[in-house]
C-alpha cells in the first residue's frame, strides 16, 4: 500500500499529490532565527503525518489538534472534510473520506486509476459508514498477509510507516505504547520479527491471570487473617470447641426443669388464667345488670291532675269531679306500688354488689397468684442456670462458625493455589518453547534476513555495525534490546554512538527499512514517512542515506517520504547544496508568511 493523493474541502490547505514510485520530499525554508518565536515545527510538517494518521482511521479524542484548537466553543476545523487516496496492493485506487465534525463516520471508493485531480469521486462503494466497522472495511481492502488471522489490524504497525520525532526514541517501542503494558505492543513485535506471537501474549496473559488470582488470595487472608499453613492448627482447636459444644449441649440435656415448667404452665397459670376469664365475664354480667337496676329505680310514676283539668278547660269539654277522684286514687296506687318496687330493686343491688366485690376480691388473689408463678418461672436458679449455658452455647456456635469460615476460606485459597500451579505449567511450558526460540534464532530465515538488513543499513549510512537482538529476562518474558553499535564485530566495546538521539534516529530509519524490505515479497506497507530525519547528521551521513534510500526505493519500489529544512541539506565537495529535482518535492512550506504553513495560517 502506498498514499497517492491527500486533499481537503478547504483551498487554504495544500493538497498532496505523492509520487508512487522513488523519493517524496516536504520541503520546508526557514528563514526565523532560531530563538524567535516561529521555528520549523511550525510549519506542518508533523501536522501532516497526523492528516495521513488521521485518514488511515487513527481514533481521536479532545486532545487531537483536529478538535482541541478551539473558537467560538468550536474546533476550528470543524467543516474540514480531508480525502486520502490509496494505491493498493491490487493496483488498484482506493479513497478515505473523513470529516472533523462527524469523523466516526467514513465513506470509500474504490476506482481503477488514480484520479487527475484533487475532486472528490463522486460515487462511493460505502457511505459514512460507523468507525469500528469501516476499519475491517479498510483492512479488507488492503489485504495485508501479515494480519492475516491476527488479534489485531494493520493500525498496530502503521506508525513504524509514520515515524514523527517522538517516535525516533526507541528502535521497537513506538511513543503510542508509551504507558501502556508490555502485552500491548512485545507479542506484536515478537510476530513483526518473524517469531510465535502468541507465545509471548499467552505468557502475559497467564502472568496477569496469576496476578489476578494472587490479589484475590491476599484479599481473603486480610478479610479472614488466616494463613494456608495453619489450617491443621485451625482443625484442631475447632475439635477442641466442638467438644465444647457437645459438653454444654449435654448440661442443658440434663435439666429436668423445663417438663416441670411445662406442666405448671398448663396446670397453674392455664388455669388461673381460665378462672379469671370465667370470672371476668361474671362481672361484666353483673355490671351490666346494676347499671340497668339503678337506672330503674330512678324511673318514679309522675301524674298532675291540675294540668289535666286545665286541658279540659281549654278544649271546653266538662272534667266530672269524680274523675278527679278516681285519678287521684290511680296516683296513690301507683306511688305505692313504686316504694315496693324500688325497695325490692335496692335489695337486689345491694347482693348483686356484694357478689361483684366478692368477684373482684378473688380476681386480685388470682392475678397474684398468676404474677407469682411467672415470678418463680423466671427467677428460679434453674432457669438461670439454662440462660447461662444457652450464652455460652452461643458463644461457641460462633466460635465454631468463625473456625469453618476459615477452614473454607483456607480451602478457597488452596484452590485458588491449584490453579496458579496450572498456569505456571502453562507459563513453563511456554517459558520453554520461548527459549527454544532464543537457542535457534539463527534458523529463523525473516528473522535472519530483517538483522542482516538492518545491520546491513547501518553500515551503508553510518560505516559502523549495529546488531539488532533479543533476550529473556529474570522474569522469563522477552526483552528488546536496543541495538548495539560496534566499532568492529569482533569488538567488545560499545560505541556511545547508541545513545545518542540522532544516531537512534537513524537506528530507527535502519529497522524501518529493513522491515519494509523484508516485507516486500508480501502485501504490507510500500511506504515510510520520516520526519526531520536528516536534521543534526553529518554531511557524510546524509550523503550515504538518501544513495541508499533511492538506491532502496528503485530495488524494492517503495514510497519514501522525508521532511527536510532547506539548511539541513547536504553540501557537495564545493561546500554547495544538493538540491532535490521539482518531481522528487511534492510540498513546499516556508516561514515567510502564514500562506506558507500546512494549512495556510497559523494556530
Amino acid at each position: 500500500m502506498k498514499l497517492s493523493k491527500l486533499y481537503c474541502n478547504k483551498d487554504n490547505f495544500k493538497s498532496i499529490e505523492f509520487n508512487l514510485e522513488g523519493l517524496n520530499v516536504i520541503y520546508a525554508e526557514v528563514k526565523t532565527e532560531v530563538n524567535e518565536k516561529k521555528n520549523s515545527h511550525d510549519l506542518g510538517k508533523t501536522k501532516l503525518a497526523e492528516i495521513i494518521d488521521f485518514l488511515l482511521l487513527k481514533s481521536i479524542d479532545k486532545h487531537h489538534f483536529l478538535l482541541k484548537i478551539r473558537e467560538a466553543e468550536q474546533s476550528i476545523f470543524y467543516d474540514y472534510v480531508f480525502y486520502l487516496e490509496l494505491q493498493l496492493i491490487s493496483g488498484q485506487f482506493l479513497t478515505i473520506k473523513r470529516n472533523v465534525a462527524t469523523n466516526t463516520k467514513i465513506s470509500f471508493s474504490l476506482s481503477e486509476e488514480r484520479t487527475t485531480d484533487f475532486s472528490p469521486p463522486k460515487n462511493w462503494d460505502y457511505r459514512d459508514i460507523a468507525f469500528k466497522k469501516s476499519k475491517k472495511i479498510l483492512s479488507e481492502y488492503l489485504k495485508m498477509d501479515f494480519f492475516f488471522n491476527k488479534e489485531y489490524d494493520y493500525r498496530k504497525s502503521i506508525s513504524y510507516s509514520l515515524r514523527t520525532q517522538d517516535d525516533f526514541k526507541d528502535v521497537y517501542k513506538l511513543n503510542k505504547f508509551t504507558g501502556g503494558k508490555d502485552i500491548d505492543w512485545k507479542p506484536f513485535m515478537f510476530d513483526l520479527l518473524g517469531f510465535n506471537g502468541d507465545l509471548l501474549k499467552l505468557k502475559y496473559e497467564n502472568d496477569l491471570k496469576i496476578d489476578n488470582i494472587n490479589q484475590f488470595i491476599d484479599g481473603l487472608k486480610n478479610e479472614f487473617s488466616v494463613k494456608v499453613e495453619e489450617r491443621d492448627e485451625i482443625v484442631a482447636e475447632k475439635s477442641i470447641v466442638e467438644n465444647e459444644h457437645k459438653e454444654i449441649e449435654s448440661q442443658i440435656d440434663k435439666f429436668n426443669f423445663y417438663q416441670q415448667d411445662k406442666e405448671l404452665i398448663n396446670q397453674g397459670i392455664e388455669k388461673i388464667e381460665k378462672e379469671i376469664g370465667t370470672l371476668n365475664s361474671i362481672s361484666y354480667r353483673i355490671n351490666k345488670e346494676l347499671e340497668k337496676l339503678k337506672g330503674s329505680i330512678k324511673n318514679k310514676f309522675s301524674f298532675d291532675v291540675e294540668k289535666v283539668k286545665k286541658v279540659f278547660e281549654e278544649t271546653q269539654i266538662y272534667f266530672p269531679d269524680q274523675l278527679t277522684s278516681d285519678y287521684n286514687k290511680l296516683l296513690e296506687f301507683n306511688n305505692k306500688l313504686t316504694t315496693e318496687r324500688n325497695k325490692l330493686l335496692k335489695e337486689t343491688i345491694t347482693a348483686k354488689q356484694k357478689e361483684l366485690d366478692q368477684i373482684n376480691k378473688e380476681l386480685i388473689k388470682l392475678n397474684k397468684e398468676r404474677e407469682d408463678l411467672l415470678s418463680n418461672l423466671s427467677d428460679s436458679d434453674t432457669f438461670t442456670k439454662f440462660k447461662y449455658f444457652q450464652k455460652e452455647l452461643v458463644k461457641v456456635e460462633g466460635r465454631l462458625l468463625s473456625f469453618n469460615d476459615k477452614l473454607d476460606t483456607i480451602d478457597k485459597i488452596i484452590k485458588k493455589e491449584d490453579e496458579i500451579e496450572s498456569y505456571r505449567i502453562d507459563i513453563k511450558e511456554t517459558i520453554d518453547k520461548i527459549r527454544k526460540i532464543h537457542q535457534t534464532t539463527d534458523k529463523n530465515v525473516k528473522y535472519s534476513n530483517i538483522r542482516a538488513l538492518f545491520t546491513q543499513y547501518y553500515k551503508r549510512i553510518l560505516d559502523e555495525n549495529a546488531v539488532l537482538s533479543w533476550s529473556i529476562n529474570t522474569n522469563n518474558n522477552v526483552d528488546f534490546i536496543p541495538p548495539k553499535v560496534k566499532s568492529k564485530l569482533d569488538s567488545k566495546k560499545d560505541t556511545a554512538k547508541d545513545e545518542g538521539n540522532t544516531y537512534m534516529k537513524l537506528l530507527c530509519v535502519a529497522f524501518d527499512l529493513a522491515i519494509l524490505t523484508t516485507y516486500n515479497y508480501e502485501s504490507y506497507f510500500r511506504f515510510v514517512y520520516h520526519d526531520d530525519v536528516l536534521s543534526q547528521q553529518d554531511n557524510g551521513i546524509k550523503i550515504r542515506l538518501l544513495e541508499l534510500i533511492n538506491e532502496l526505493n528503485a530495488r524494492f519500489n517503495l514510497q519514501y517520504i522525508m521532511s527536510v529544512i532547506k539548511s539541513d541539506l547536504p553540501t557537495d565537495q564545493e561546500d554547495r547544496p544538493i538540491e532535490f529535482t521539482e518531481e522528487e518535492i511534492i510540498l513546499k512550506l516556508h516561514d515567510k508568511d502564514q500562506t506558507g504553513t500546512l494549512f495556510g495560517f497559523e494556530f
